[in-house]
């Protein structure tokens, strides 16, 4: 008769490492759409990296039996991995769709996220589903939506960061420090 194991990573929750790397490059790309920057090469020289990080966060939100945070940070992976390859490509109504459909994935994780107890969660996945939305938008309406972009993963980054934190502080205290809106 087979036995079923479960394996369990703790390394130090993928949610807090995933969490920080969403803040490294989604404030890199709301400086962007701010016009703080225009040179793209930054974005495009650290996506592929974050992406290979939070496709690593996925597996282990995986192992650890958190399909959301793995739904949630696999989206973003494979979205990052991609991002230079669409962005030079040239072709902006297939750069669209692709930023389109990742959008509407996060939206659909942040949909079901409401039935879990922390409900900062889904606010911040509907925002960074918008921010994926606007992005592809920027494709087709240029320069109009550029602010709206810039505002939008800029709030993302902030909102990874703040529960990137908060959650650190709940797994090393063993009570929430920084509030999570965690409902019971």
């Amino acid at each position: 008769m087979a036995e079923e194991s479960n394996v369990h990573i703790k390394l130090a929750g993928a949610e807090v490492l995933g969490l920080f790397l969403v803040s490294l490059i989604t404030i890199v790309v709301g400086m962007y759409g701010l016009e703080a920057t225009d040179d793209l090469s930054v974005i495009l020289a650290v996506a592929w990296y974050v992406g290979v990080g939070l496709f690593l966060t996925t597996i282990i939100a995986f192992l650890n039996e958190n399909v959301l945070v793995a739904a949630a940070l696999g989206l973003f992976a494979i979205f990052l991995m991609g991002f230079c390859d669409m962005a030079c490509a040239g072709d902006a109504t297939s750069s669209e769709v692709y930023c389109i459909f990742v959008g509407l994935g996060v939206l659909l994780v942040g949909v079901v996220s409401f039935a879990q107890p922390v409900k900062l969660l889904p606010i911040f996945l509907i925002v960074a589903a918008l921010a994926f939305i606007f992005l592809g938008l920027w494709f087709d309406m240029g320069e109009d939506v550029r602010i709206i972009v810039g505002i939008l993963w800029t709030i993302v980054s902030l909102m990874a960061l703040y529960m990137a934190t908060a959650i650190a502080f709940l797994m090393v205290k063993g009570k929430e420090v920084l509030p999570l809106m965690i409902k019971s």
